[in-house]
């Protein structure tokens, strides 16, 4: 009976969503494990921006003040076109918020504040923890977990092999599935992940410079192509920009454990010398150095959007759900409000009979706020010179918007746009 355990709440990924997730429950006082096949958070990946409304969910967490004190904040987007004029302007210090304003900060930092204070509610990840063989029955759901280590293996060359170390059989009443874009337990629900639109390829460098920044977020829309520039503060910045199609591998959207990828040193177009032809070709408004790059990668951005959020008892949030363009960064707050939301719904009344309705609702709610966000239903319109641009530029406009919740229809409104009824 030892490897053999019980819980009520089990919450898959220990990303942005997850610990969301774990916060919710903890917050909630909600029987709940957190498990993650790694061994620690993300040291890097592509998500750096929370939205106005994120800080505000992260303040009902009352976890807030550790983020915005690593952030850099920013109350301005803008939006270029490709002669290098300004096409419009998204102010966040005028939208009706209590943060008007981006929350610029890696993942890295944000899950290691996460998880810091998700132990200072008695709570920690289970890393090393591999989920596998989900099953559901009616009255629960049972899935076996690897304890992972490592050992070393080799003779002429020694490396690390990863070894099963125990194995566990859980049962638990609900899974909250923020296991990432390969979700072992969406897969396991049956719940299909169509691809809604073709992938986008980027190359992308994160680098300190000597000039001083702008502190706007600044997309850059030429033709098909939207590349994009973030200040991220103490002299550093990350430009992507948007490739031809198979410049990426398809694989490449893997978020980074390690903080050198010592194949990209050597990638021709990923270099120095490629790095600043692309800056003077599509930012020649950058003045500075741009030699010392931090993180240099080829990321290949698919867009899924699932069929529906759940069945049963597994339920998805971020990018077990969704996969979206990269500058609107609302696969990560998005789905850290559907890991709250999932959190918030199984915790209101502990029966079955509610519990399932209220995630039959949420997977309708769900489901018809990504249709807004992506404008899948084409309500968006505008009809002066500056909307019919942006609208010319549907493509790449809608999805990079780093707009969402009641912010969305001001920020539309700011550019000139509007939601048709």
């Amino acid at each position: 009976m030892f490897n053999k355990k019980t819980v009520d709440i089990a919450v898959l990924g220990a990303g942005p969503a997850g610990l969301t997730a774990a916060h919710a429950l903890a917050d909630k006082g909600v029987d709940f494990v957190l498990l993650d096949r790694e061994q620690h958070t993300n040291t890097h990946s592509y998500a750096l921006a929370l939205h106005p409304e994120t800080l505000e969910l992260l303040n009902s967490l009352h976890i807030v003040e550790p983020v915005l004190k690593k952030a850099q904040r920013l109350s301005r987007a803008t939006i270029f076109d490709d002669n290098h004029r300004q096409r419009a302007e998204i102010n966040y210090s005028e939208l009706p918020v209590k943060y008007p304003f981006l929350a610029v900060i890696g993942q890295d930092k944000l899950e290691a504040i996460l998880v810091k204070t998700l132990a200072d509610k008695g709570h920690r990840p289970m890393w090393n923890h591999r989920v596998r063989c989900i099953e559901q029955s009616a009255a629960h759901l049972a899935f076996t977990v690897d304890r992972l280590t490592e050992g070393m293996t080799g003779y002429a060359v020694a490396h690390m092999e990863t070894e099963i170390d125990k194995v566990f059989e859980y049962k638990a009443n609900y899974m909250i599935a923020a296991d990432g874009h390969e979700s072992i337990a969406r897969t396991s629900a049956g719940i299909t992940f169509p691809e809604i639109n073709q992938g986008l390829d980027y190359a992308v460098f994160e680098f300190e410079t000597n000039s001083r920044l702008l502190t706007e977020m600044r997309m850059i829309i030429e033709g098909s192509r939207t590349h994009i520039y973030w200040p991220m503060g103490s002299q550093r910045c990350r430009f992507s920009f948007q490739m031809p199609p198979g410049f990426a591998q398809r694989h490449s959207f893997n978020k980074d454990h390690q903080w050198v990828d010592s194949d990209a040193q050597h990638v021709p177009e990923l270099s120095n010398r490629h790095l600043n032809l692309l800056l003077k070709r599509h930012a020649p408004w950058f003045i500075g150095s741009a030699d010392d790059v931090k993180w240099r990668a080829m990321v290949h951005f698919e867009k899924h959007l699932v069929d529906q959020f759940g069945k049963k008892r597994i339920w998805l949030a971020g990018d077990a759900a969704h996969m979206t363009p990269p500058a609107g960064m609302l696969s990560m707050n998005i789905g850290m409000h559907e890991a709250a939301d999932l959190a918030e719904r199984l915790s209101m009344d502990r029966s079955d009979e509610v519990r399932q309705f209220r995630l039959n609702a949420y997977n309708t709610d769900r489901s018809g706020e990504w249709r807004r966000l992506l404008d899948m239903d084409h309500r968006i319109v505008g009809h002066d010179a500056t909307a019919r641009w942006l609208l010319d530029h549907h493509e790449n406009v809608v999805g990079n918007l780093p707009a969402s919740g009641e912010s969305l229809e001001a920020v539309l409104k700011q550019l000139h746009l509007t939601e048709a009824a």
